[in-house]
């Protein structure tokens, strides 16, 4: 096995880094030397660049071949234990002394220059661009109290740089104030900024790109008129990146826009497209860890649901497996933040599955191991403005009568006429329906509560037929084995019934809980009953149901139609 070794500076300190294809056995002995530390950035271990930590290397690993010269590493430690310095110590911001000092250094390990209570301070370098000025420095208070008297300065820990915007005299000021110090520049301020393109707008027309049936981006001719014809359309925004207008989509909004254009004499474009974001997640590997024991036993023991269980050790696992090398107690705060920024801007996951990984994070530090309760503060992304998909009473129709299935009728049936979520469908109990007063009954559904729903009179009688046929024992659907329905087959039952019936959208068992609601507001419920009957805790997420329906918007008119053109 070869093992590359090398000089580097990392974090203003020099260190030798050690490369070598991955090896348990190797990693562990590197573990031993004392100060190895592991490199997220670097993807590779690094040591002290000192003699003892430069030959306890070699002591450990003597018949590895190094493909790298060692003896230049070993040349250049040796060379500083006897080398002599002569350094002027500058001026700070402070009026203060100039100290000449000449010091032979006696270890390798102290610093080859001293300076009464203070050590020699490392390069500073200074980034500077159009926008924003990065700075790296060894930490110094008195520098960084300095820093901190901008406006806007900030400390980015990812990358240990502050950063500042660069305006105003900030540039000439640091520079006056470093202008004695030993400071790498690096400026690109001359650089012109090319103005953003005006995206995909054009005269006389109006684009409407749909992006995987979720968001409709909107690319507009300036227009007063038009805009606030626009701004009718659910939660619309402005999207100042891509210059455009972006709205949820939906039916309704398509066909909002296609006659907005045709009433203002404006060509209308309309294109689909589908696009993949994010990159998978990594691959398993022969030494893939899985989730501690004591994780999988607290959440049993605190009474978790079975569904929060399987949630919450999956994202776990993904975390532990995101740092091959460190055991869980080795993990630093600092590398939370670093994978669940890899999640944001490399996974680009959602808000909720990012909200998820915090909560399965913080729960092993919290609850398993009993910390302080902590903050991850990182950048989240702005919350998504996506409209629940829902299928129109016909589509539903249609769909229940390509099912030739009793029992899959029964279920997909069962799912839609009361507005079931797909573990609360699976968990239904024969003694659960009460055909006298019409109810079912939900047992220790989302958030370990009870309430009851409608029971439709159609599904009833469907339902004792497939009873009958069926004669299931204890839960209303049972698999072929006698426990419980899985979760995949119903998925796999609606799927089938969706392409059979001509149905393109895409689709999900949870769809039809959506349209049971939207369709309930629709024939004139009102909304509180629909909420209890759904379960939700606040009526704002019940409220969502009423940017989806199209009852009342056929009575709402333009402005447009009230200005004399």
């Amino acid at each position: 096995m070869k093992m590359f070794v090398s000089k580097i500076v990392h974090n203003n300190e020099m260190r030798i880094k050690v490369e070598f294809d991955f090896d348990t056995e190797i990693t562990r002995k590197i573990r031993q030397i004392p100060g190895s530390r592991w490199s997220q950035s670097l993807k590779s271990w690094h040591l002290p660049y000192t003699k003892e930590a430069f030959h306890q290397l070699k002591g450990i690993f003597p018949d590895l071949e190094y493909e790298k010269d060692t003896k230049t590493v070993e040349k250049t430690l040796k060379t500083q234990e006897n080398f002599k310095i002569e350094q002027t110590i500058q001026e700070h911001h402070q009026d203060s002394k100039l100290v000449l000092i000449k010091k032979k250094s006696p270890d390798v390990n102290l610093p080859t220059s001293v300076e009464i209570n203070q050590q020699k301070p490392a390069e500073i370098y200074i980034n500077i661009t159009p926008k924003r000025i990065f700075i790296q420095l060894p930490k110094n208070e008195t520098d960084i109290q300095f820093i901190r008297s901008f406006k806007y300065a900030n400390w980015d820990n990812n990358n240990r740089q502050w950063v500042m915007p660069n305006y105003g005299k900030n540039k000439e000021l640091l520079k006056s104030y470093f202008e004695k110090r030993q400071v790498v520049y690096s400026d690109k301020s001359d650089i012109i900024i090319q103005e953003k393109p005006k995206g995909m707008i054009e005269e006389g027309k109006i684009k409407v790109t749909n992006i995987d049936n979720r968001m409709l981006k909107l690319y507009i001719p300036f227009s007063r008129p038009l805009i606030e014809a626009i701004k009718q359309l659910t939660k619309c925004r402005w999207n100042s990146v891509e210059t455009c207008w972006t709205t949820p989509y939906s039916e309704y909004n398509i066909e909002y826009l296609r006659k907005l254009a045709e009433s203002n004499t404006l060509q209308y474009s309309y294109e689909a497209i589908s696009k993949t974001v994010g990159s998978p997640r990594l691959p398993r590997t022969a030494n893939f860890k899985k989730c501690p024991e004591e994780y999988i036993a607290k959440l049993k023991e605190l009474r978790y649901s079975y569904n929060t269980l399987m949630v919450y050790t999956d994202l776990f696992e993904e975390f532990i497996n995101y740092f091959p090398d460190k055991e869980i107690h080795e993990i630093t705060e600092e590398e939370v933040v670093i994978f669940l920024r890899y999640l944001v801007n490399v996974r680009k996951i959602s808000t909720s599955y990012q909200n998820q990984s915090i909560n399965a994070i913080k729960f092993y530090y919290e609850r398993v191991l009993g910390g302080q309760r902590k903050v991850y503060l990182i950048e989240r992304p702005r919350e998504e403005n996506y409209l629940p998909e829902v299928l129109s009473t016909k589509e539903i129709s249609k769909i229940l009568i390509s099912i030739d299935n009793l029992k899959h009728k029964a279920i997909i049936m069962t799912i839609y006429s009361s507005g079931f979520r797909i573990g609360e469908a699976i968990n239904l109990k024969i003694k659960d329906i009460d055909s006298e007063r019409m109810q079912i009954r939900i047992e220790q559904g989302k958030g370990k509560k009870d309430r009851y729903t409608i029971l439709s009179s159609k599904n009833l009688d469907l339902l004792r037929k497939y009873f009958l046929e069926y004669k299931p024992k204890k839960w209303l659907f049972e698999g072929m084995s006698g426990g419980k329905y899985s979760r995949k087959s119903i998925q796999i039952i609606l799927k089938k019934a969706a392409l059979k019936a001509g149905i393109l959208k895409r689709i999900t068992v949870h769809t039809l809980r959506h349209s049971f609601a939207t369709h309930l507001l629709e024939s004139g419920t009102d909304i509180r009953y629909i909420q209890s009957l759904l379960g939700h805790s606040n009526t704002k997420t019940t409220e969502i149901y009423t940017h989806i329906t199209k009852k009342g918007l056929d009575k709402i008119k333009s402005p447009l139609d009230d200005l004399d053109i």
